[in-house]
């Protein structure tokens, strides 16, 4: 069961499919499956769903992972090290969202999780202490793992958007023959669109915190293990984070705005960007269009970035995002959110 590296690029093709087609069939049963249990989304006046759905998709999608990988390629040590640590955060959001936790809790869990993995190997090298690489790589695997879970607010949006950030990490990592990242990511890609016919509005089916703790946990963890070289430290370190770049844009928009707002930024609530955008006037499918486009468009820019061969036209690619964020940064700033549906959680 045990396989060594270098990974096929067959190994890729077949992980993708595999993890499309089971999430596909899984996650129906999935949804039946917590039905049965009670594990559903009941309506309230802070959601938009009129009936209660069900949350066990995010199984479906760690389901389809594994299994893609395991058929395919079978375990590595990274491999290992990802599944204990997603195994954790999957448990941690079934037990959120069958009977909640604090979330200090979730918080703690989510440390263990990234401990685990940077303990068994994967963390940044570009930073050269260990201590300092060990401490960098757990805020950047929290911080992520984070962004995504408070990103799912609307119908398809966390999975639609692991899909696109996991394509282009795989598409990334394949032309630079990391085979391993690209079959781990591309497995990410598949069960994560699979899953994405059932979540599409209308959904039938939640990922839950669940789902989104786990896709946020391995996006994160597939950005530290990859290789992304372009001219220059920075415009390298740039790739990942322009990949991720809408989900840590809505949390910092978020952020912010709660801090000018003297609001504890633990408080749930109708005001991150896609809630904007909808009360700009866009349809709540439109608006998660817009934000698949705008990903699109991000993770875009971190591969013409890996292309590129001098540090000023690197730099040049960055500036232009960074100012276009901010942007529209300032535009759904303006954007008057009420404090209605405040959560804490």
């Amino acid at each position: 069961m045990f396989r060594a590296l270098p990974y096929s690029q067959i190994d890729i093709i077949g992980a993708f499919f595999i993890s499309l087609i089971l999430s596909y069939l899984l996650t129906p049963a999935a949804g039946l499956a917590a039905m049965k249990i009670g594990l559903v989304d009941r309506p309230s006046s802070r959601k938009a769903h009129a009936h209660p759905t069900p949350l066990l998709g995010g199984v479906a999608i760690f389901i389809a992972f594994f299994l893609a990988i395991l058929f395919t390629v079978g375990m590595d040590r990274n491999f290992i090290a990802i599944t204990i640590g997603g195994g954790i955060l999957l448990s941690i959001g079934l037990i959120d969202d069958k009977i909640g936790m604090m979330p200090e809790l979730k918080l703690f869990g989510q440390l263990v999780a990234a401990l685990i993995v940077v303990k068994m190997g994967i963390r940044v090298d570009f930073i050269k202490n260990y201590y300092l690489s060990l401490i960098f790589s757990c805020v950047w695997i929290i911080g992520i793992t984070n962004a995504i879970n408070i990103l799912d607010n609307l119908n398809g949006l966390s999975s639609g958007i692991a899909a696109i950030s996991a394509f282009f990490f795989s598409l990334l990592a394949w032309k630079r023959g990391d085979l391993c990242v690209a079959t781990l990511a591309i497995a990410l890609c598949g069960s994560s669109m699979g899953f994405l016919r059932h979540n599409f509005p209308k959904a039938k089916i939640f990922m839950g915190d669940a789902g989104s703790l786990f896709i946020g946990f391995l996006l994160a963890t597939l950005a530290i293990l990859g290789n992304w070289s372009s001219p220059t430290q920075i415009t390298s370190l740039a790739i990942p984070i322009l990949i991720l770049g809408y989900p840590i844009f809505d949390t910092i928009l978020v952020t912010i705005s709660r801090m000018r707002q003297r609001r504890s930024i633990f408080d749930g609530g109708k005001d991150h960007s896609s809630h904007r955008l909808a009360l700009l006037g866009l349809k709540k499918k439109r608006a998660v269009l817009l934000i698949f486009f705008i990903n699109f468009c991000l993770g875009l820019s971190g591969y013409i970035l890996s292309k590129l061969k001098t540090p000023a036209s690197a730099i040049l690619i960055m500036v232009i995002v960074f100012l276009c964020m901010i942007a529209l940064g300032i535009r759904l700033g303006m954007v008057t959110v009420g404090s209605k549906g405040r959560r804490r959680g």
